[in-house]
């Protein structure tokens, strides 16, 4: 069967002064300009690694399978999450 997303397929670029840490065995969102750290839940900051490091794609695979969420509802959440976290500057989309 053949899948046709209606967005194009892309990876995640965090904004220079923002790094993915972990911290005690817990990975968070940390500001290298104010040392602030950000509250996601685990399973968000999980995902905007692996989208990091991956694309889009595989990471709806990864999520379905590590979390057990129906598909449709998983890339919402994500495309949810790439939204908000563009919108304040945190991170950009870079096209495949």
């Amino acid at each position: 069967m053949f899948f046709m997303t209606s967005h194009p397929n892309f990876r995640v670029q965090l904004a220079a002064h923002y790094s993915l840490t972990e911290i005690d065995g817990k990975l968070v969102l940390f500001s290298k300009n104010t040392g602030d750290f950000f509250g996601l839940n685990e399973s968000a900051l999980v995902l905007l690694k692996h989208l990091s490091d991956h694309t889009f794609e595989d990471a709806v695979k990864f999520g379905i399978s590590e979390f057990q969420v129906a598909e449709s509802e998983l890339r919402q959440d994500i495309l949810d999450l790439v939204q908000e976290l563009e919108s304040h500057k945190i991170l950009k989309r870079v096209p495949l």
